[in-house]
């Protein structure tokens, strides 16, 4: 096997690739400007047209010919600091903006209402957009723009732009055309969903589970009677990884088969568990105790099976396709998620494999 790079994606850049995954409808983009730091220089009104202008990076929004804006008005926003224990994105993930968010997730939910009500993965994710773009910001801009210089408002659009100590961020939301396709791989794609389940499942202040897939190809014939001895003779294996065999001891670094009710419970347990573990990262839930909808509102759950399906359509060359043998290690994620120990996942199609290496 061919270990792959492993790739970190700021969030933001995930959460614009996935978007457009996701909420086809609409386009994204997300605009790195410069404004002076706000210890620099207070705005207690908003800044002017062209401030603005300069500060956002317009005109260049969106991509293609039609793709720039100008600004022809603006409104400013304070927004308040949040409490020292708050978890900004992910409570806006939840549907539950911390006060510092409140105004820029309602702009968002507002614009994206018929596209995100009956989708609530999208939702979700719209949701930690808005709670990230606020996140340790001071000022909030509504920016109204015109598709030229002086020319009529569009008023089918939004567009904000954030200011805080460090950086200066503009986001702009639109209807997408109707012939646009996201241009997408699914090692990019993993990189972003990784990237944002890394954020969620924070083990202390410093370090983070992450996951690393590693595809691979095999030339071994599993239209057989026992694939699964057909495979364990013929596959090369990981040079960090084996299949496990009869005299192994549990406490191995090997991997053990998992037939499909197994692999079905563990993946399901594991969800649950990621889910656990990233309401415990926030005060937010303390004092609930109902057990939470899955995936429902829980950006985490819908990430972990975007990544399941990304990695089986690739080893399967078709959605919805399950592996046709599954071997693994410290499976369902439970101690990994604390920062203990390792997990792995080796997932086998017909001629392709991916071995997904978590750890904590």
């Amino acid at each position: 096997m061919t270990a792959a790079k492993p790739r970190h994606i700021d969030p933001l850049e995930a959460v614009e690739h996935l978007f457009a995954l996701w909420l086809p409808r609409r386009r994204l983009a997300l605009v790195g400007g410069e404004a002076p730091a706000s210890y620099e220089e207070e705005w207690t009104t908003a800044p002017s047209l062209a401030e603005v202008s300069d500060y956002g990076a317009f005109p260049s929004t969106f991509a293609g010919p039609d793709g720039q804006r100008h600004p022809v008005a603006v409104e400013r926003f304070d927004i308040e600091d949040p409490d020292e224990t708050s978890s900004g994105p992910l409570h806006a993930s939840w549907g539950l903006p911390d006060e510092g968010a409140e105004q820029a997730f309602a702009f968002v939910s507002e614009f994206l209402t018929d596209t995100t009500e009956s989708d609530r993965r999208g939702r979700a994710l719209a949701g930690y957009l808005a709670g990230h773009l606020a996140a340790d910001g001071t000022d909030l801009l509504r920016i109204t723009v015109a598709a030229e210089p002086n020319g009529p408002a569009l008023d089918d659009e939004l567009h904000l732009l954030v200011r805080s100590h460090d950086r200066t961020t503009r986001l702009a939301l639109a209807t997408a055309p109707t012939d646009t396709e996201a241009d997408d791989t699914p090692e990019y794609r993993i990189a972003c969903v990784t990237s944002l389940l890394s954020e969620f499942l924070q083990v202390n202040n410093t370090d983070a589970v992450t996951f690393e897939v590693t595809f691979g190809t095999h030339d071994v014939d599993l239209n057989v009677t026992d694939p699964d001895a057909a495979f364990r003779a013929g596959w090369a294996g990981d040079e960090d990884w084996l299949i496990a065999e009869e005299d192994d001891d549990e406490t191995d670094d090997v991997l053990w088969a998992l037939d499909a009710t197994s692999l079905k419970a563990a993946l399901t347990e594991s969800e649950r568990n990621m889910v656990a573990a990233a309401r415990a990262q926030t005060l937010v839930w303390e004092f609930d105790s109902t057990t939470p909808e899955i995936p429902g509102d829980e950006l985490v759950s819908w990430l972990a099976r975007d990544l399941l399906e990304t990695i089986l359509t690739k080893i399967t060359g078709a959605p919805g396709t399950p592996p046709t043998l599954a071997y693994a290690k410290n499976l369902p994620l439970e101690s990994v998620l604390s920062g203990e120990g390792d997990s792995c996942l080796l997932l086998v199609g017909a001629r392709r494999t991916a071995l997904i290496h978590i750890s904590g």
